[in-house]
């Protein structure tokens, strides 16, 4: 349990460009104001998740995500058993990632990540969009 939690403690951190600690049940987060607020929103969506699917709308006007809508019969494969290939692709890439719903309650997979990445790099959104569609490839 508790390494777990330092895979997800770095995870959101790390998609954030923030420092974040526990102490305790309290939470530290450390960064400028919009490193600290896009963690606390991090941290705020992870817990909200264990409740069951949450709506996140207005995506597009984010500086920091990507979303993608998974082909029906990809969506099982892209995440995985429990979502063990999302956590694949995030710790790959440093990113955040999770299937939300939008305004219209349509299911997409959204990437988060301060860095947006680029052609060449395998951290940051663009590297995890390139596994995600990797993986429906092979689905397809």
């Amino acid at each position: 349990q508790h390494h777990h939690q330092g895979t997800t403690r770095k995870k959101l951190e790390g998609a954030a460009g923030a420092i974040l600690e526990y102490v305790g049940h309290v939470a530290f987060i450390a960064g400028d104001l919009k490193q600290r607020r896009r963690c606390r929103e991090f941290l705020q969506w992870l817990l909200a998740q264990r409740r069951g699917s949450i709506t996140i709308r207005d995506v597009n006007s984010r500086d920091d995500a990507t979303e993608m809508y998974i082909p029906e019969n990809c969506k099982g494969w892209v995440t995985g058993n429990r979502g063990s290939e999302l956590r694949r692709m995030e710790a790959e890439t440093g990113t955040y990632m999770f299937m939300a719903l939008d305004e219209r309650g349509e299911e997409r997979l959204i990437i988060f990540c301060h860095d947006p990445g680029s052609k060449v790099s395998n951290t940051g959104r663009m590297a995890a969009e390139r596994l995600v569609n990797e993986m429906i490839q092979e689905k397809l």
